[in-house]
């Protein structure tokens, strides 16, 4: 059984009340990361979206804002 499995097991056998709480904790736990794989995605896409940003039609666009 993988740790998913066992996971599943044990939030099947207690209280609502606690499945409410590890939600949250889950939840946290994935926002506590999604800085780090933000980063990545942005560090990834920086070179594409310079070349796209770094053109004459994309300073005439943005002139009047």
């Amino acid at each position: 059984m993988d740790t998913r499995q066992l996971l599943r097991k044990e939030i099947e056998t207690i209280p609502d009340a606690l499945v409410e709480e590890i939600l949250r904790f889950v939840k946290a736990l994935k926002e506590r990361n999604l800085p780090a794989l933000s980063r990545g995605l942005l560090d990834a896409s920086e070179p594409a979206l310079a070349r796209a940003w770094l053109r004459d039609e994309e300073d005439i666009a943005w002139k009047n804002l």
